[in-house]
């Protein structure tokens, strides 16, 4: 027993010294957290000299060709200083030039008391194109460790576009105009 204690202090004094050189560690620094999901949309769709007037159109995910799935990049503390009110969204994969040339900013709060929910607004404009802009007001699903794991709202956006012309046959694509359109999306797999 009188061989133990010496070796039982050796041990308290090294846990004490591991204590207080912990202690003196930096802090931790903000990060930025980054959500990606594939998502799915329907949106109706104006476009200029559409003779239909408008159309619908789908965003849909399939599970065969995912590189190929429309994605959408939820970040929040966007800023990186500890601040996770600012939130921001990006669409990546969509084919459009103004879809890829636009990262959404804006706002997330805490909706419910169990705060497992974020109500957030984000918009964001072409830099190439200042009339073009996506705005995107949704909700973001969270779990017990405030981990975001769906997405949901309504998404409004003007870009350079085309709309299908059916007639004369075979349908085909107009040249590039502007379009508006407005709709709902939802996410689906965490990526």
């Amino acid at each position: 027993m009188t061989r133990l204690t010496p070796l039982i202090m050796v041990g308290m004094k090294l846990a004490c010294f591991g204590v207080i050189v912990a202690g003196m560690a930096a802090p931790a620094l903000a990060a930025p957290v980054q959500d990606i999901f594939e998502v799915k949309a329907t949106t109706k769709e104006w476009c200029e000299g559409n003779p239909k007037f408008s159309e619908i159109v789908s965003v849909k995910i399939d599970p065969r060709n995912p590189a190929y799935n429309v994605t959408v990049t939820f970040t929040r503390d966007a800023d990186n200083t500890d601040d996770s009110t600012d939130v921001s969204l990006k669409i990546n994969n969509t084919g459009s030039a103004d879809f890829d040339a636009i990262t959404l900013n804006g706002l997330a709060f805490v909706a419910n008391a169990a705060q497992r929910k974020l109500e957030f607004a984000v918009s964001g404009v072409n830099p190439g194109n200042a009339d073009h802009f996506v705005t995107v007001r949704g909700q973001a699903s969270l779990d017990n460790l405030g981990n975001v794991t769906k997405l949901t709202g309504m998404i409004v956006y003007e870009i350079t576009g085309t709309y299908t012309i059916k007639t004369p046959p075979p349908a085909h694509q107009s040249a590039d105009v502007e379009c508006f359109a407005s709709g709902t999306f939802v996410t689906g797999k965490k990526l």
